[in-house]
């Protein structure tokens, strides 16, 4: 393993299926400490205080004491009702993000957050990296890791564009060929830019 030599903040994030997991892994094995919005997303709906917070404002979502995601899904097209939830997710799962970036303090650190900029959480990292493919790949990624369409075609219009987030980003990774050379090619910008 790679040891970094400066204690840097690095918010990931990217296009739907644009290989953000296998940046983080990259970070990691480069001596990052990794922190990953999905995980964390997971890890909310598998715990009972957050189900109990659920049930307490949107108790329409839960069936047999679990949040129904069929419910959910359906409930997310009510544009009033998708701003509102997705910004009570967002703040449970910022509260877990800060709390991580102040146990690595002085390490160097790198949060995937795939709405980071949606999210408006950019102020947080010293540098955003953001990892982009072109639509046609984004696409057939997704649906080969079994996303539907519909999933598919519903995030994408909740994010911002790829072209927004590159502009706003100081790093910016096409990963559009195999995973091997996406993997070599941040290898190369890390040690490049980061040590």
């Amino acid at each position: 393993m790679h040891t970094m030599s400066k204690a840097v903040r690095i918010g990931l994030t990217g296009s739907i299926a644009s290989g953000k997991s296998t940046a983080l892994l990259c970070f990691k094995n480069h001596g990052f400490h990794v922190f990953s919005a999905d995980e964390a997303v997971s890890k909310l709906y598998k715990s009972n205080d957050f189900i109990s917070l659920v049930a307490l404002y949107f108790p329409n979502l839960i069936v047999d004491g679990m949040i129904d995601r069929t419910i959910l899904v359906d409930a997310l097209k009510d544009q009033e009702f998708h701003d509102h939830y997705i910004e009570f997710v967002h703040n449970e799962v910022l509260g877990m993000m800060l709390a991580f970036l102040q146990d690595y303090l002085h390490k160097p650190c790198v949060c995937e957050v795939p709405l980071l900029y949606e999210a408006g959480w950019q102020h947080y990292f010293d540098e955003v990296w953001c990892i982009g493919v072109n639509d046609e790949i984004s696409h057939s990624r997704a649906l080969s890791r079994g996303m539907s369409d519909e999933t598919y075609q519903f995030l994408k219009k909740h994010q911002w564009s790829i072209e927004e987030k590159k502009k706003y980003s100081d790093v910016f990774v096409e990963n559009n060929t195999s995973q091997a050379e996406f993997y070599e090619k941040l290898t190369h910008l890390i040690k490049e830019r980061l040590t």
